[in-house]
């Protein structure tokens, strides 16, 4: 089972109003791990909300979001037609692991008792992420899995 993919909105307007209409000349500019790898190759689709709001997804353990979290630069105007200043054109985004951690403190986890791994669910039940847990002589590790 591929973990749950994770919304994550950006807004966009022109001159102070909302831009709407723009997701199809919408692209990303660049997209890379924090640990400089190009994954530009794998761009998540633009999606438009609504009222100025557009939306990509990522689901961590999956292109583009498979070898670490995310930075990366939206330029909402790549034609150029829509005449948006430089502030309103590139966009910086981020997709980090630390989200999924959020989700603890409002969704549902289970725990096996017996070696401690964690699975985090979504609101149907159904796994997001697996927290595997280490033992080491000092130190007992989590570390995040594809469920």
């Amino acid at each position: 089972m591929a973990n749950a993919m994770i919304e994550l909105p950006f807004y966009v307007s022109r001159a102070g109003e909302p831009l709407e209409g723009a997701a199809a000349g919408m692209s990303f500019l660049n997209l890379m791990t924090v640990g400089g790898v190009d994954k530009s190759g794998s761009q998540p689709m633009i999606e438009e909300i609504g009222g100025g709001w557009y939306k990509f997804n990522v689901a961590y353990g999956t292109a583009p979001f498979d070898e670490g979290d995310l930075v990366g630069v939206i330029d909402a105007d790549a034609g150029g037609s829509l005449g948006l200043c430089l502030e309103e054109r590139y966009i910086p985004v981020e997709a980090r692991l630390d989200y999924y951690a959020l989700n603890r403190l409002v969704c549902r986890m289970s725990q096996d008792k017996l070696n401690g791994d964690m699975v985090l669910k979504n609101l149907d039940g159904e796994g997001m992420l697996m927290l595997k847990i280490v033992e080491g002589e000092s130190q007992v590790e989590r570390l995040p899995e594809v469920v």
